[in-house]
């Protein structure tokens, strides 16, 4: 193993095998993931409207895209591991900067790996009841941890691979959706009657009795839905955000990629327009085949749920039994391909704040194929430990509050980088400074804000994690 000193020089240590398509598709694969084909459904009944969630995607594209084209200097200047966590650290101080590589690492990372392990594993007992989605989402996270520990080439090939495979499945539920005929879609009688014993008011409650598929869904589609500027909406854009993480991983591997203050940007920005174009289309589909407010299913003690497995739902409706099934695991394996993307960055943040000093020396060191083995074996027994103590829900309700938060922070460090060293080289300079940082961080402020609005719990709760996260550095920094 190599031990890497205090200023980032492991870097250098760092062979850069990663080309700029691999750069695109660990950006790609970090983003299609579990959010496309869960959180439309669990904000779909809250919101009512197709023009709702529809403005709720591009709101946070919209954030994405600012967001990338910020980060796309940082990184190029500093094309090292986990550049975002670098830029922090050097503009705004090693305090906020530890708090931001935590907040990266915690909950960027670790609680959002398990969740995604965890909806692979529903995924998984959807087609085999048998299945155990623990066990299957520790099985899942030990296989892919193996693979990344082992080498730096073998995982980069591996997520090649499943980046294909996954955009090809996402293309071909587009063009089913815009190329197959559909029967209106009408909620199971269970639904409707839950509804009516447990939410009265709902817009499923008020279905008319005896109404032909037709009026049923233009009743569900006509209804009253929240107004554009609602908590509600602000609520459904931080639980899209999830969907959206990922467009700053090639930043988090910026050390390892070839010519990176060319490549990285064309990863960082090129997969916030690819992916938030199928994102929309994807959405496109869904409300094609199932109102916003009837997504919703019954849960195991007769209760009423969002429809997390909307894909599945639609590909079904689409393909029929057996072409959902198949679009069903292929829907396992984009999972796989996100889960494989976020242990290989995941594992390169550690290592910068090993290398920074403020986690164990240990966590920064490399095998000999550069590869950072124990920064990746103690986050995959960490994202397995969440896996088993909590539950998804759990998991996804604060996830977007305190991204949102890491992301200003960044946001922030790029305008400090161009007032105070406005002469440094910039192999790419963000067009419209400081629009893109500043409309990030106003929009992040209003999201947060409409989150505390809509429920306070999550806002709570994000800022207890911060305040367990200072209390926890002086023993990360006295471990060694």
């Amino acid at each position: 193993m190599i031990d890497q000193p205090q200023e980032f020089a492991g870097s250098r240590e760092q062979p850069r095998v990663i080309t700029a398509p691999s750069a695109l598709g660990i950006c790609v694969a970090s983003m299609i993931g579990s959010g496309i084909f869960a959180v439309t459904g669990q904000i779909g009944a809250v919101l009512v409207s197709p023009a709702n969630i529809l403005v709720a995607w591009v709101v946070a594209a919209v954030i994405a895209l600012a967001g990338a084209l910020t980060l796309s200097e940082i990184a190029a200047m500093r094309p090292r591991a986990s550049a975002q966590y670098i830029a922090v650290h050097e503009m705004l101080g090693p305090t906020v900067g530890y708090l931001n590589g935590m907040i990266t690492l915690l909950i960027g990372y670790l609680a959002s790996m398990a969740a995604v392990a965890l909806i692979a594993g529903a995924y998984l007992q959807s087609l085999a009841p048998a299945v155990d989605p623990r066990v299957a989402a520790t099985v899942l996270l030990l296989g892919l941890g193996g693979i990344h520990a082992a080498t730096v080439l073998g995982g980069t090939r591996l997520n090649d691979a499943l980046v294909v495979l996954k955009v090809a499945v996402v293309v071909l539920l587009i063009a089913a959706g815009f190329l197959v005929t559909t029967e209106p879609f009408v909620p199971a009688a269970a639904i409707i009657e839950a509804a009516r014993e447990i939410a009265p008011s709902s817009v499923l409650a008020t279905v008319p009795a005896a109404a032909s598929p037709e009026a049923i869904d233009a009743h569900l589609r006509t209804a009253p839905a929240p107004p554009l500027l609602s908590g509600a909406i602000g609520a459904a854009v931080v639980a899209i955000t999830f969907a959206y993480l990922g467009w700053s991983n090639a930043a988090d591997v910026a050390g390892e990629v070839r010519r990176p203050g060319r490549n990285v940007p064309l990863a960082i920005v090129g997969s916030v327009v690819l992916v938030g174009t199928l994102y929309l289309l994807v959405n496109l589909v869904y409300l094609r085949v199932v109102p916003p407010a009837a997504m919703v299913e019954l849960g195991p003690g007769g209760e009423l749920q969002p429809m997390t497995s909307i894909g599945a739902v639609v590909a079904d409706r689409l393909l029929g039994p057996v072409g959902g099934r198949m679009v069903t695991g292929s829907i396992v394996l984009l999972l796989a391909s996100t889960l494989s993307v976020a242990i290989m960055t995941c594992g390169r943040v550690i290592a910068a704040m090993a290398w920074k000093g403020e986690l164990p020396k240990a966590a920064g060191r490399l095998n000999r194929r550069g590869a950072p083995t124990f920064a990746i074996a103690a986050q995959i027994l960490a994202s397995i430990a969440l896996v088993w103590i909590t539950g998804l829900k759990a998991l996804l309700e604060y996830v977007g509050v305190l991204v949102t938060i890491a992301v200003a922070l960044t946001m922030l460090s790029a305008i400090l980088y161009r007032l105070r060293r406005p002469d440094e080289p910039r192999p790419f300079r963000m067009p419209l400074f400081p629009i893109p940082p500043l409309v990030s961080i106003g929009l992040g402020v209003w999201l947060v804000a409409s989150a505390a609005i809509e429920d306070w719990r999550p806002v709570a709760a994000s800022a207890a994690s911060i305040v367990g996260m200072l209390a926890v550095r002086p023993l990360l920094r006295r471990a060694d």
